[in-house]
């Protein structure tokens, strides 16, 4: 765990993905905030974010949104999956994600979670091979943060392909081009 008496802003500014053993927990908006946008910053490849509702209050960031573009543009190997429990929830709103999947959908993929899986209380995002951030209640904001649980991402990731394969595409977001 990290030293408590060690500000979060310096834990962050020497947090390696992939390298950095130390685990922490956060419980403000603003530290999840600035977790995921550190962790997602420095992904080469994949993301994969399992939520709810993709989290407006963290993921709908102008900030978030730019370093997810970055990193889809960034190589035709990447990838970026957010698998939701369903979509009424982000109809009703204006979500960068989901705007992002619209303008770079061979980068950015939407589905909605299958019905057996429905009963899952909790939220987690895989950045890589080794980032990993958990909250075991998608009501709190209590995030359990590691920037290299390799053994960790590698079973969630098993997870989230299993859940990945059984759902289906969130069609009501694709763009209708005429």
């Amino acid at each position: 765990m990290v030293d408590t008496n060690q500000s979060l802003e310096q834990t962050l500014s020497s947090a390696k993905l992939g390298e950095t053993d130390d685990e922490f927990r956060v419980n403000r908006l603003s530290e999840i905030q600035a977790v995921s946008q550190q962790m997602f910053s420095q992904a080469k490849r994949q993301v994969d974010i399992f939520s709810v509702d993709l989290d407006p209050r963290v993921l709908s960031q102008r900030s978030i949104e730019q370093t997810l573009a970055k990193l889809a543009r960034s190589s035709r190997q990447s990838t970026i999956r957010l698998l939701i429990f369903d979509v009424l929830s982000l109809q009703s709103i204006d979500h960068r994600l989901v705007d992002l999947s619209q303008n770079l959908s061979s980068y950015v993929s939407i589905k909605v979670l299958a019905n057996d899986y429905q009963h899952l209380p909790y939220n987690y995002y895989l950045v890589d091979d080794a980032g990993l951030m958990y909250r075991s209640n998608h009501k709190e904001l209590e995030t359990q943060v590691s920037f290299n649980a390799k053994l960790k991402v590698r079973e969630y990731r098993k997870q989230f392909n299993d859940m990945w394969e059984q759902s289906r595409i969130a069609s009501e977001f694709r763009n209708l081009s005429i």
